[in-house]
């Protein structure tokens, strides 16, 4: 039989009764005594009504913990949203909050993001970004006139990848996907620097030496003075013979010149081995000679490899199903990375049609058919993005007999700006949207300057306004938790009346915690919560003055953020411990107090010192080879040179391979020592060297040897905790320091060394979301324990209340059978006597 819930009734006897009980069965048979004349179901009502009784207070318990199980869902809910909104403020980058101000609006304005600080710099806008238009060179006279002998190739994306033109043949109407997969490179040379707005070149700093593509060879740059972008034209002017210049030279988006051979490949490099322009150019020498790279390029999934090949030419791909693309390769090679062309069809040829399908070719290209005069229209092209990135690329051929040639209207151009005036340095970006001048500053452009302007001033500033939004938010759900509290437990002098969560002990202890965090809250230099603007109010709940804080934010950012943040200080057991300890992660289980730190052993870095050489030069050539997890760096040494200069190459041939490692000279009293080591602590960090040419003069190399880092070892609070790097950890189950991570920096630590106590704090963010967790962390939280329990209660009272309803429906029917047995009889009986008075009536009568 199913389960009869106590919270709804089925049944339609009327009840008469005193408490307005209605059964929760089924409907009895309704009848009444039609022999005896009695009541029959008022009767059976009132019989099972005491019947009933038990199964009716069952009901009534199972409704009344329901009521409270609401109740405490509810808190639940209110402390999880404490937890949330704290969480948001525990941390130090949650307390950057900036704004960003410039002194000339109409020329650029500027917004903030998480990772800015306050600062302040100048620029001025040289240029706005813009987007390519094409127009052709010749008119036609009218829409239905024909532009277009056939389909065409168009792009918007192909520039940006270093593709200089494009034209089809055989090739399927509609988008193209190109991914080059392998960049082609020339050899490179990059500045260090930027280069300044203005840059004089004269005969004391003309010429650059370099070896290229194996040619040793010097240039001299004409004397004048340039602007960067003027610069780079000078240079490649420079290194031209017969009108092909070896080198190409042009400025980065963060304006660093760069160099590259106009041979582009494996066969293609470059050393600048001197010269007296290096300085003015940021260039420096290079101890390694930079080599090229073969490409790789697939057309719509099939590859085909580039190598070997003069900037400015061509080369045929093919895409699978007998079409080709004959691609033109731009001054530095080809970028890796995908982008699309489409193949549009030219319809009938005419203008409008032509129109109508490069506008429907999703290209990023928008054409126009535009009228320059009378039955004079002309075809124009517009790129959907600025910058010379989105360059148009477009198939000439099939519009050369009518329209001629495309004439660039407007070429597209980045932005640029030059930061620092005019000992500064220029920045170009593809959009008006600059990005970079300042850490999580983005600066939006809105006019261009005339030469000579005023520079505008961007100050990012602290802001309080901004930092008192998400504090009220905390203040907010603190205030609704200890609303509800007294809601549901607390007691309402007016009314004389408790709240039906009256009593438990566990919600009193919560608004404890949470008045109390505000209360002892302590900041740096003493600073409290009321200093910051949040007070407690007499009938329990937090006020917060969102301007006093913000007063106090920007005027001392830390010292506010030091209120709310989880942090400690070491109390050193020597000066030598001082600042040593920092706080890595606390938990919201991880209480606050003083804590031991006990240091067996220092986390070390993997390090590989070498032989001492008393000239610091090796006296024959020696290639070194370094190799860390799936990376290895090399480096050829040449005889006669220095420690200081081997190191200088390994460090540059380190970033190359993005291995976190560092080499260093150490001087001793009889010489010097090469000395190889991981960037990072602990067993994590390995490396091995090995050696060609010349080996072991260096004494960095032992057959088979591994060179590896320790972790820290040592406890916490008497904890043995786990060590990682410089990272202790404690046992994320210690119900203490629930994973307390400590950073430990001291060093030269071999034997257990008490270093002192960590005094462990949660400031107000950190004691809010420990509380909420404690209250509704769904494992371990006391509300939520609660509500655990009164389901248990819920889910037994039910099983009893289920229990009785097979006796009650039992009874109930037992009942209505009696009584229906009672009227037979009475019937039975009904009829007998009627029976017997028509047997007397028919007796004679006495004469």
């Amino acid at each position: 039989m199913s389960a009869i819930s106590p919270t709804s009734s089925t049944s339609s006897t009327t009840s008469t009764s005193t408490n307005n009980y209605t059964s929760p069965f089924a409907p009895a048979i309704q009848f009444n005594g039609v022999i005896s004349g009695l009541n029959t179901t008022a009767i059976i009502n009132a019989l099972m009504q005491a019947y009933e009784q038990p199964q009716v207070d069952i009901a009534n318990q199972i409704t009344s913990l329901k009521n409270n199980l609401n109740d405490y869902q509810q808190l639940s809910s209110d402390f999880l949203n404490l937890q949330t909104a704290a969480n948001n403020l525990t941390s130090s980058s949650n307390w950057q909050m900036t704004s960003a101000t410039t002194s000339n609006s109409s020329v650029a304005t500027a917004t903030t993001s998480t990772g800015a600080t306050p600062s302040t710099i100048s620029f001025n806008v040289n240029q706005l970004a813009q987007a390519n238009v094409l127009a052709g060179a010749n008119t036609v006279s009218s829409l239905s006139s024909t532009v277009a002998s056939g389909n065409f190739l168009l792009s918007s994306s192909a520039a940006g990848f270093g593709v200089s033109s494009l034209a089809g043949s055989s090739l399927a109407v509609g988008s193209h996907s190109f991914n080059v997969t392998q960049a082609l490179t020339g050899g490179t040379a990059t500045g260090t620097s930027a280069l300044a707005s203005s840059v004089t070149i004269g005969s004391s700093n003309d010429t650059i030496n370099a070896t290229v593509n194996g040619t040793a060879t010097t240039f001299t740059i004409a004397s004048g003075t340039y602007t960067p972008s003027q610069l780079a034209q000078a240079i490649s002017t420079a290194t031209s013979a017969s009108g092909t210049p070896l080198l190409n030279a042009q400025v980065n988006s963060r304006g660093q010149l760069q160099l590259g051979t106009s041979l582009l490949g494996s066969s293609a490099s470059l050393q600048l081995t001197g010269g007296t322009a290096l300085s003015s150019l940021g260039l420096s020498t290079q101890s390694t000679t930079s080599v090229g790279t073969a490409g790789s390029i697939t057309l719509d999934g099939t590859a085909t490899a580039i190598n070997n090949i003069q900037s400015g030419s061509t080369t045929t791909l093919t895409d699978g199903t007998g079409g080709t693309v004959t691609m033109g390769i731009g001054s530095f090679g080809l970028s890796k990375g995908s982008f699309s062309a489409s193949e549009v069809s030219a319809g009938s040829g005419s203008l409008s049609s032509v129109v109508s399908s490069i506008n429907s070719s999703n290209s990023g290209v928008t054409a126009s058919a535009v009228q320059v005069g009378t039955n004079a229209y002309i075809l124009q092209l517009a790129s959907n993005t600025t910058g010379t990135n989105g360059n148009i690329t477009v198939e000439s051929a099939p519009f050369s007999s009518a329209l001629g040639s495309f004439n660039t209207v407007t070429a597209g151009q980045n932005a640029v700006i030059s930061v620092g005036g005019s000992s500064g340095y220029e920045l170009s970006s593809q959009t008006n949207t600059v990005t970079g001048v300042l850490p999580g500053v983005s600066i939006n452009l809105v006019s261009a300057q005339a030469p000579g302007s005023s520079p505008v001033t961007l100050s990012v500033t602290p802001d309080g306004t901004k930092m008192a939004a998400n504090v009220q938010k905390l203040i907010t759900a603190a205030n609704t938790a200890l609303a509800d509290i007294n809601k549901y437990a607390g007691y309402n002098a007016t009314t004389k009346q408790g709240g039906p969560l009256m009593g438990d002990p566990s919600l009193n202890a919560l608004t404890s915690q949470i008045l109390g965090t505000v209360a002892s809250a302590v900041g740096l230099n003493g600073t409290t919560a009321a200093n910051d603007g949040i007070t407690l109010n007499k009938n329990g709940s937090i006020n917060f003055n969102a301007t006093t804080f913000a007063q106090a934010y920007d005027a001392n950012p830390s010292q506010v953020a030091s209120l709310f943040i989880q942090g400690g200080t070491l109390q050193a057991s020597s000066n030598a411990y001082s600042g040593s300890v920092t706080l890595s992660y606390a938990g919201n289980a991880t209480q606050p107090g003083s804590y031991a730190v006990v240091v067996s052993h220092s986390a070390t870095q993997a390090v590989d010192t070498g032989s001492v050489i008393s000239s610091g030069s090796i006296t024959s050539a020696e290639t070194l080879s370094i190799t860390s997890g799936s990376s290895t760096a090399t480096y050829a040494a040449s005889a006669g040179e220095s420690l200081a200069n081997i190191a200088t190459g390994l460090n540059a041939a380190f970033a190359s391979s993005g291995m976190a490692m560092n080499a260093s000279v150490k001087t001793t009293s009889s010489g010097s020592q090469l000395v190889l080591s991981s960037d990072n602590y602990g067993s994590a960090s390995s490396f091995s060297v090995a050696t060609s040419g010349t080996t072991g003069q260096l004494g960095l190399t032992a057959s088979g040897t591994t060179y590896t880092g320790t972790d820290v070892a040592g406890t916490i609070n008497g904890v043995t905790a786990t060590g990682s790097g410089q990272f202790l950890s404690a046992p994320i189950n210690n119900p203490t320091l629930a994973g307390l991570s400590l950073q430990v920096t001291a060093t030269g630590i071999t034997s257990a060394t008490n270093l002192g106590n960590f005094v462990y704090t949660q400031g107000v963010a950190g004691g809010m979301s420990a509380t909420g967790y404690g209250a509704s962390d769904p494992i371990t939280g006391s509300i939520s324990n609660t509500i655990s329990s009164i389901n248990q209660q819920i889910s037994s009272l039910q099983q009893q209340y289920n229990n009785y309803t097979p006796m009650i429906q039992s009874e109930q029917k037992m009942l209505q059978q009696e009584f229906s047995n009672m009227e037979v009889q009475l019937g039975s009986l009904k009829n007998q006597g009627s029976s017997l008075a028509s047997a007397i009536a028919q007796l004679p009568t006495g004469g």
